[in-house]
C-alpha cells in the first residue's frame, strides 16, 4: 500500500478544475448562453403594436362586418396610410405617442400579408391589382421588434378583386 499524501500537482489540478467549473457556471448563468432565449424588444413595444393593430381593425372595418377592412375607399386603409408617410397621425390616433425626455415614439411598419404566401413559408407583403406593395411606414431593417397580427379581409371599391386568398394578415411591427 502506498502511504503517499496529496502532492502539489494533485492540489493544483483539483483547484484548477474547481475554479474552471465555478467560473463556467457564472458565465453561463450571467446571460452569455441564456441570452439567446431572451426577447430583445423592449417591453413597451408589444402593447404599442397591439394597440395600433386593434385601432386599425376597429376604425377601418366595414360597418357590420368585423375584420373586413375598407382598403381603397375614400376613407380606407390604403389612402389614409399612404398620405401619412411617417405614420405620425396613426401613432397619435392610436394613442402610442410616448415621446418624452426618456422615450421616443415607436417606429412602425404596417403590412398586409397574403395567407397563401404563409403556406409557402414566406411572409412578404401582398400586392394590390396595380402591383403596389401593401406596406406602410418605416422600412424594417432586421432589428429587434414586437409584432401584432390580425386576420382580416380587404373590401375593395374599384373592381372587387381580393388582394388575398382566402384571407390576409394585418401585421404591425413596432421597434
Amino acid at each position: 500500500m502506498d502511504d503517499r499524501g496529496q502532492t502539489a500537482q494533485d492540489f493544483a489540478i483539483g483547484t484548477s478544475v474547481l475554479l474552471v467549473t465555478i467560473i463556467g457556471a457564472f458565465v453561463f448563468i450571467q446571460g452569455g448562453a441564456l441570452s439567446v432565449y431572451e426577447d430583445s424588444a423592449t417591453p413597451i413595444e408589444q402593447p404599442q403594436a397591439d394597440r395600433v393593430a386593434s385601432y386599425l381593425v376597429e376604425n377601418y372595418s366595414v360597418d357590420g362586418d368585423p375584420n373586413v377592412l375598407r382598403y381603397n375607399q375614400s376613407s380606407g386603409l390604403d389612402r389614409t396610410l399612404s398620405a401619412d408617410t411617417g405614420l405620425s397621425d396613426l401613432t397619435a390616433s392610436a394613442g402610442v405617442n410616448v415621446s418624452s425626455t426618456r422615450r421616443t415614439n415607436p417606429d412602425l411598419n404596417v403590412s398586409i400579408v397574403n395567407s397563401s404566401s404563409l403556406e409557402d413559408g414566406r411572409r412578404e407583403p401582398a400586392r394590390d391589382g396595380n402591383g403596389i406593395v401593401l406596406a406602410w411606414g418605416e422600412s424594417y431593417r432586421e432589428q429587434p421588434y414586437a409584432t401584432s397580427t390580425r386576420v382580416v379581409r380587404l373590401a375593395n371599391d374599384d373592381d372587387g378583386t381580393p388582394q388575398c386568398t382566402p384571407t390576409c394578415w394585418l401585421v404591425v411591427r413596432a421597434w
